[in-house]
């Protein structure tokens, strides 16, 4: 592999810290980041030459004199093309790779479709092999490649870098994915759960952008949920997100008869509020209806019966009302038990049905009334269908601009 940058440099947390100011509010003169740190300007100085030396910052020109005169500052901004990661989304069937900068602007993007029925091992070499493809459209890329990070489904084991748990990816259990990637591109990877990943993107630059106090709630072949709290994602003691998808029905569901449709004996409300679930159900119902029996619904994807419903169709309208109850009991018990200052909706139902999202938010507000908690505003994620990969660039990204955990501290000290 070609020499890497010298990213031991980012270890001091005075340099991530000046990196991190000098990322986010550049361009900035070496005098407001002293003050903005309360670091002194003679350590601000020697950070800055160094941080110059190996290619991170670049000077862009000059700012204004203050109102007593003086030479005018020299305002810096970071070099977003100085360092790159790789973004990794896998899904069942399919995975997501995305080149990004230090900006988190994605340079280079690959879809990869693999048969379910392939061996992990032929699945990571084809993994490989795009990522290869991505780092010799440009010498220097490979070079300057920083960290890997990667969002799956399921439970993880972030000390070993394995899946242990996943309904959709049970193939992929105990597999040393973090181990085959830092071998072969000597650099640090990060394996996240994807809903983490996709909370986390949403809140660096997406719907929860500047808030550091929030929930998203991602509905696919379930629904599960992530937390930021304090600027930081929220992990249990066992370290596995919040699978709010097992909440048991009975439970939370006073009238059961206003799923008249979507219930079917289901136990979780992973169960009932899933894709799959939602798709089949749309589909026999509008089937079944005689006017609407000439339509050839087979094939229709869930993004097109959605869709029917926006116009104005009424038997899609009853299924989302249906299917907006239990999605709203969901929201209203993450309000009361974690307060959140903003609660984020993600996934292609909510993102597809307007109707939906505005029947959910119209519940949660009448259901809050009586409770004495201010309800959190409820949002729709920005991201999409790259909110997960994103995710995943942001997670190799924190490798470099987050500051250094305990270990790192008592090394750096020691």
């Amino acid at each position: 592999m070609p020499a890497k940058i010298n990213s031991q440099l980012l270890k001091t947390i005075n340099e991530r810290r000046l990196l991190n100011l000098i990322r986010e509010e550049g361009p900035i003169s070496r005098n407001d980041l002293a003050k903005r740190t309360k670091i002194s300007k003679s350590a601000v100085s020697e950070i800055i030459g160094r941080l110059d030396d190996e290619g991170f910052i670049l000077e862009i020109g000059k700012g204004e004199s203050t109102s007593k005169g003086g030479k005018r500052p020299i305002l810096l901004k970071l070099n977003s093309e100085n360092g790159y990661v790789i973004g990794i989304q896998i899904t069942r069937g399919c995975v997501h790779i995305a080149l990004a900068n230090l900006k988190s602007e994605i340079k280079e993007f690959e879809h990869l479709n693999y048969d379910i029925d392939a061996s992990i091992d032929e699945v990571i070499s084809d993994i490989i092999g795009k990522i290869d493809v991505l780092l010799q459209n440009d010498e220097a890329l490979s070079e300057r490649l920083m960290a890997i990070g990667i969002a799956m489904p399921g439970f993880i084991d972030y000390e070993n870098g394995k899946l242990k748990y996943s309904v959709t990816l049970r193939e992929w259990i105990n597999c040393p994915l973090t181990t085959r990637f830092m071998e072969q591109y000597q650099v640090p990877t990060i394996l996240e759960n994807d809903v983490n990943a996709i909370t986390l993107s949403e809140s660096l630059l997406g719907a929860g952008k500047g808030n550091s106090n929030l929930a998203c709630i991602f509905i696919e072949s379930g629904i599960g949920a992530g937390i930021i709290m304090d600027s930081q994602i929220l992990r249990g003691e066992t370290s596995h997100p919040r699978d709010i998808g097992y909440l048991e029905i009975g439970h939370h569901i006073a009238n059961i008869q206003c799923l008249e449709n979507l219930y079917n004996n289901q136990r979780y409300f992973g169960e009932i509020l899933s894709e799959v679930n939602l798709l089949d159900t749309l589909r026999m119902k509008l089937q079944s209806d005689p006017n609407g029996a000439d339509q050839d619904l087979g094939n229709a994807s869930l993004e097109d019966i959605l869709l029917l419903g926006e116009k104005g169709n009424t038997i899609v309208q009853e299924i989302m009302t249906e299917f907006a109850y239990p999605l709203a009991a969901t929201c209203m018990n993450m309000i009361k038990i974690l307060n959140p200052g903003l609660l984020i909706l993600s996934g292609r139902i909510i993102e597809n049905s307007k109707y939906l999202f505005t029947k959910v938010k119209q519940l949660v507000k009448q259901s809050m009334i009586n409770v004495p908690i201010r309800p959190s505003p409820i949002v729709l994620g920005e991201l999409r269908e790259k909110a997960g990969v994103t995710g995943a660039i942001a997670l190799a990204l924190k490798t470099v601009f987050d500051p250094p955990v305990k270990k790192d501290l008592l090394s750096h000290v020691a």
